[in-house]
């Protein structure tokens, strides 16, 4: 048994040897080999390791032959690349303007401010319906009272 061992290290340093000449230079599999071998040994874990795709999942019906081929796909052609997914788009919040409160109805009592909204500049959200959507204040002054257009009650702009 060490016999053996003996001539497979030696038979392993002496290709070792062969392949670290001018002809791994020249573009040598084998060279290439053993240098990536060494490589390897001497810096684990340098390179992450090719990743294969996952195997496709076949859905659906198959006809009693097996699944038929594509039209598109002939036996020699690369397959094709994987459509991209669409990303999810945020689902739009409904806006709407709120409206001036006439002078008559106007009265000194206790109202609620609107609530403002980060990052959105002269939107607020109701006080009396804060999931219904924004309110758009743009123009409105702080402090004007104006009519929230879901419920129709009045509130502050802050």
């Amino acid at each position: 048994m060490g016999y053996l061992f003996g001539r497979f290290v030696l038979i392993f340093a002496l290709s070792a040897f062969l392949a670290g000449g001018p002809a791994a230079v020249a573009g040598n599999p084998v060279g290439d080999f053993f240098k990536r071998l060494g490589n390897s040994i001497a810096h684990p874990r340098s390179s992450p390791a090719p990743r294969r795709p996952p195997p496709k999942l076949t859905t659906g019906k198959q006809n009693a032959n097996g699944p038929s081929p594509s039209p598109a796909m002939s036996p020699g052609a690369p397959p094709a690349p994987p459509a991209p997914t669409p990303t999810p788009m945020p689902v739009p919040l409904m806006v709407r303007s709120a409206g001036v409160v006439p002078p008559a109805k106007r009265s000194q009592r206790d109202m609620p401010y609107a609530i403002p909204v980060p990052n959105k500049r002269g939107f607020v959200t109701s006080p009396y319906a804060p999931k219904s959507g924004l309110v758009d204040v743009r123009g409105f002054p702080s402090g004007t009272e104006v009519t929230d257009p879901y419920t129709g009650k009045t509130f502050l702009t802050p």
